[in-house]
């Protein structure tokens, strides 16, 4: 596969990227497989290949394509910088499929089927991590990927939230359960993010400083941070990249409101 049918291919990604697949155009010089060099290229000719060998839905495919111009452009943009690709057995074909070619399959796979395509740049971000730290193993990188694919874009800033605080006036979140306020009446707003801070705990993503929570009523958002777990899927997300307006949204449902009463 040439560079123009390359193009061609990653231009129907455009809808979604915007910009970014401008500069992803720019970075191809040659044959697929040179336009990152080394092994990353020979992981990005393999992946796309295949890809663009199957029968896919318009939009499908147009979710791929935005999936590899991300991947494209922020690999090539950490090898501008002088980062260097990981070097343990990550790449390793020898024997098989490499880790790193089930990787980037993986990635375009969860991509071509997420309707909620907010995710989608999140979600290739996986691979860009994985490529370039050796303490994040394929498993772990594995792990993320399936769990970033069943996860809503409201849960992923749900962990944005808790990884970024220090943004906002802490001393406002909720420091009582919301069962203490047995005459609020919450919205259906703040009651999904109740359950989704909930599931997020029950995932281990999130530390509730040893605080009894059995319900999703029973949360105090104040006690609440990632865990060791939770700042790995913030770092291979790049959930710090989340506009900070729609982690407000998260911070606000989190806050005590007057109209919520006294304490019973």
């Amino acid at each position: 596969m040439d560079k123009e049918k390359l193009k061609g291919w990653l231009e129907k990604g455009t809808e979604i990227t915007g910009a970014a697949v401008g500069g992803a155009l720019g970075l191809i010089g040659g044959p697929v497989g040179a336009v990152l060099g080394g092994v990353v290229g020979t992981t990005f000719a393999i992946a796309v290949k295949d890809m663009i060998g199957r029968q896919l839905s318009n939009r499908q495919e147009m979710r791929v394509a935005a999936s590899a111009s991300y991947i494209l452009t922020d690999v090539q943009q950490r090898l501008a910088n002088g980062d260097q690709v990981r070097q343990d057995a990550f790449f390793d074909s020898s024997n098989g499929r490499s880790s790193a070619e089930e990787l980037f399959e993986g990635v375009l796979l969860k991509c071509k089927d997420e309707y909620q395509e907010k995710k989608i740049h999140h979600i290739s971000k996986i691979f860009e991590k994985a490529a370039f730290d050796a303490n994040i193993s394929a498993e772990s990188a594995n792990q993320v990927l399936t769990a970033a694919e069943s996860f809503t874009y409201h849960k992923l800033c749900v962990i944005a939230f808790f990884g970024r605080k220090q943004e906002f006036d802490e001393s406002r979140l909720m420091s009582f359960p919301y069962s203490y306020y047995g005459n609020a009446v919450f919205s259906t707003e703040i009651e999904i993010l109740k359950q989704d801070v909930f599931e997020m705990m029950n995932f281990g993503l999130l530390d509730n400083n040893h605080t009894a929570t059995f319900t999703r009523h029973d949360i105090i958002p104040g006690k609440f941070q990632l865990t060791q777990l939770g700042q790995l899927y913030f770092s291979a997300l790049e959930l710090q990249s989340v506009p900070k307006a729609e982690i407000e949204a998260i911070y606000e449902g989190l806050v005590y409101k007057a109209e919520f009463g006294e304490q019973e």
